[in-house]
């Protein structure tokens, strides 16, 4: 992990410690953009469940029309607005490359959900 990486995750942890401690009604809550294989872009809004230095982590079937995108063409653009943050809000951009977390994180985390969750 180079400095600047480290860098940008810690001050990251800062402000999301800093909006789960405020106004905000859900902190974890970003805008996933994907492209499908034609390039037309898709963004929709998911929560995010972990990060540290491997990235960033949220979880989506995939057979969904993100799971197809990001297997197609693995690359995301992620958006936080945490409008309750300073007197302007804040937004936080991240951008890159994507892979599958592994089987077993894939398991728990699934585990991890209330059975309506896992039938629907």
């Amino acid at each position: 992990m180079t400095d600047l990486y480290a860098e940008a995750l810690a001050t990251f942890a800062t402000l999301y410690a800093e909006a789960q401690n405020s106004a905000e009604i859900e902190a974890s809550a970003m805008t996933v953009a994907t492209a499908n294989l034609d390039g037309r872009p898709s963004a929709r809004t998911v929560l995010l469940k972990a990060f540290d230095a491997r990235g960033f982590v949220f979880y989506t079937h995939l057979d969904s029309a993100k799971g197809r995108d990001l297997q197609t063409h693995p690359q995301a653009a992620l958006l936080f607005l945490w409008r309750s943050l300073r007197e302007a809000g804040i937004q936080v951009r991240i951008e890159g490359g994507v892979q599958l977390v592994s089987a077993d994180e894939s398991d728990a985390y699934f585990a991890s959900r209330p059975r309506m969750s896992q039938i629907t």
